[in-house]
């Protein structure tokens, strides 16, 4: 088996279990729980895992037979081979296998793994090419970087959010035939779907990462069925960092108002990338007498240590932390806080007596008699 020059593992740096500590990012995409998720995880985030649609491996028949014989319509550079089932079903569903084959054994054959190589063996096919990672997005990742433009790529996909790495080929140059070896179908999990977008109406999420069109789709068509979907749009993009893996997530939210960051490659590590200094750009920073203050999604970070806080104190804490010793009123916070709009003033009152116990032994907060709270600079 050969490999591609210049591919294999991107250079993932080694794990901070403390860089997104405090950041609550969900993910939305095919899976119950996609390798982003594992990815963000290990560097600190709390992860809500969402699967928008399901990938079922029984693909539409008719759908390969139209876009098999799109793309053998004229001449193939690469074909790009993502499992060894999905190259069993592009047989099985091609209107002529033999001259699909024949295609095969004149382009640039791409396979995602050892076993997607020895299935293309299995008919005779010799010269292969895959990636050390053994994985699909490899095989992308190498097309992509090296001169797409004028390239004819005929895809066999699994996954809807294989389609990103297409179109950013197209947008390269690169003439891309997509073969869809799997057949969308919505999510077993509607709580899932009610969680996340209640999650994102409510400004309780940091963070939200889209990683397909047809997941990104499909919960938007939840929220707007359940009347949620003006809640959810006025907070993404202005309040909840959005970051979409590519440009067709993008598309679909653009549509809806929402404007999201796009990585410069739509791969799990150029979104988590994304989605890092998205949120700690959005950290509010300032000092505590003689401490550093960062106030995070749901922790404040003093000092270097994390201290974790409910939803309603830390939006507290984060309303005090923007204007360091100004007094704020019951009706300051109110109108600064979500979860406080409707709140009366004992509620405020034990709101900041649930900040002071979250972060023992530091005076964090002045009570000003008649006139409100100031963060103790």
């Amino acid at each position: 088996m050969q490999h591609p020059a210049g591919t294999g593992n991107a250079g993932e740096p080694a794990a901070d279990p403390s860089l997104l500590a405090g950041f609550t990012i969900a993910v939305i995409s095919h899976r119950r729980r996609h390798r982003l998720a594992d990815l963000l995880e290990r560097h600190g985030a709390r992860i809500v895992s969402v699967q928008g649609v399901r990938a079922v491996p029984q693909p539409d028949r008719a759908a390969v037979a139209r876009a098999t014989a799109d793309g053998l319509a004229r001449p193939v550079d690469d074909v790009l081979a993502a499992s060894a089932g999905g190259i069993r079903s592009w047989l099985q569903a091609a209107p002529d296998p033999e001259h699909l084959l024949r295609t095969l054994r004149t382009a640039r054959l791409l396979a995602a793994d050892a076993r997607t190589a020895d299935a293309l063996r299995g008919h005779g096919l010799r010269d292969i090419l895959s990636t050390a990672a053994g994985s699909a997005d490899e095989l992308f990742r190498y097309l992509l970087t090296h001169a797409p433009a004028g390239r004819h790529v005929l895809a066999q996909l699994d996954a809807p959010v294989q389609a990103e790495a297409c179109q950013a080929l197209r947008e390269l140059g690169a003439d891309v035939t997509e073969v869809p070896a799997f057949r969308p179908e919505p999510p077993n999990d509607v709580v899932g779907l009610r969680r996340v977008v209640e999650l994102i109406s409510r400004r309780q999420l940091d963070a939200v990462a889209w990683l397909d069109p047809l997941a990104t789709g499909h919960v938007l068509r939840f929220a707007a069925d359940h009347g949620r979907l003006p809640a959810l749009t006025e907070q993404l993009g202005a309040h909840v960092v959005t970051v979409s893996r590519g440009p067709l997530a993008a598309g679909v939210l653009r549509h809806h108002g929402v404007t999201p960051d796009v990585p410069p490659l739509p791969f799990d590590e150029e979104t988590a990338a994304a989605l890092a200094r998205s949120v700690l750009d959005r950290a509010v920073h300032t000092t505590l007498g003689a401490m550093t203050l960062e106030v995070r999604g749901h922790a404040a970070l003093l000092d270097g240590r994390l201290y974790p806080i409910q939803q309603g104190p830390v939006d507290v804490l984060r309303a005090l932390a923007r204007a360091p010793g100004d007094v704020l009123s019951g009706a300051d916070l109110r109108a600064q806080v979500p979860g406080l709009a409707h709140a009366d003033d004992h509620a405020i009152e034990m709101a900041v007596s649930r900040l002071r116990r979250a972060v023992p032994g530091v005076e964090l907060v002045h009570t000003v008699i008649k006139r409100g709270y100031r963060l103790a600079v």
